[in-house]
């Protein structure tokens, strides 16, 4: 994997992360949000653990764009491509 994208998705995790713990305090109104924030980003945390081995980022971002669709996170993808593309210059 390229070293920008592997730069992107560490990144891409940390915000995942900041995002829980902004979620406020764990309760019934934000619970299916924070959840699936979580489920979408712990397989990324083992693959990164794992030099990338065996990522598939095909099913991660279908995760990511469930997120997009249902709670308007668009900034994942948004964060990814920036970090990408100013690598590339």
């Amino acid at each position: 994997m390229e070293e920008s994208k592997r730069k992107a998705y560490l990144a891409l995790n940390y915000q995942a992360l900041l995002d829980i713990k902004n979620s406020g305090e764990f309760n019934a109104s934000n619970y299916n949000r924070v959840f699936r924030i979580a489920h979408a980003f712990h397989n990324l945390a083992l693959s990164i653990t794992e030099d990338f081995e065996g990522f598939n980022e095909e099913n991660f971002w279908s995760s990511v764009n469930g997120l997009e669709k249902e709670f308007g996170l668009i900034h994942y993808r948004e964060l990814f491509e920036n970090i990408v593309n100013q690598a590339e210059f």
